[in-house]
């Protein structure tokens, strides 16, 4: 009887340890789970805010001079879809979706006619990019080839998310792009990266993405 019972007690002993295994196993396996569905969510999140931020930086650089006034530095009439120094404030990552939607231009439609070009998001709601001029600095005695009046730095934001509500991503880059000169246009939507228009001009000034940052 005592052999009988010890064996049974090392037989439960065996099937308790392998039982915590297996539910060691199990526990790890959902965890490993919910860390892919986190990247993956965080990995949309951040392509639909990189697409945002592409048509963002297409329009400014497809934007003839006429639609800029000419010369201005300050309360310019710009060209449309493109905000004064200021008006989008300091943290658009704690804005809402809410204030996204009025503010930004939805990714994949049209600024003026809002019609569909381009790429659109994939994600829980659409991708949105806000575009603001911060500077702009006269030309006067540069010595440019294409020749140009001015330098134009904006600031653009970039809203992407994933398909879990919370999933965002918000972007901020700094563009620069010459104005008032004989120059080839980009497209848009962009046909080909920022780097074909900017090659027409000297590696002397500053053109196309010049700071980027993520900010949420």
């Amino acid at each position: 009887m005592n052999q009988n019972g010890i064996a049974l007690l090392t037989g439960l002993v065996f099937l308790a340890a392998l039982s915590l295994l297996a539910l060691a196993a199990s526990n790890g396996m959902v965890l490993q789970r919910h860390q892919a569905a986190n990247f993956e969510e965080k990995t949309l999140a951040a392509e639909n805010a990189a697409i945002a931020e592409a048509q963002a930086r297409s329009w400014i650089l497809s934007r003839p001079d006429v639609e800029r006034q000419k010369g201005c530095i300050s309360d310019c009439l710009l060209p449309v879809a493109i905000g004064q120094p200021g008006d989008f404030g300091t943290n658009p990552e704690f804005e809402s979706e809410a204030w996204w939607q009025i503010n930004g231009i939805q990714a994949g439609l049209h600024p003026e006619s809002g019609e569909a070009v381009g790429v659109a998001s994939s994600g829980r709601e659409a991708a949105r990019w806000i575009v603001e001029e911060i500077h702009f600095q006269p030309a006067a005695g540069m010595d440019n080839q294409p020749a140009f009046g001015g330098l134009g730095w904006y600031r653009v934001l970039s809203r992407g998310a994933g398909r879990q509500a919370g999933s965002i991503t918000v972007t901020e880059a700094i563009v620069a792009r010459p104005w008032e000169g004989e120059f080839a246009l980009a497209s848009f939507p962009a046909e080909s990266s920022s780097a074909t228009f900017c090659s027409q001009f000297s590696e002397d000034f500053p053109c196309g993405t010049v700071a980027w940052r993520r900010r949420k």
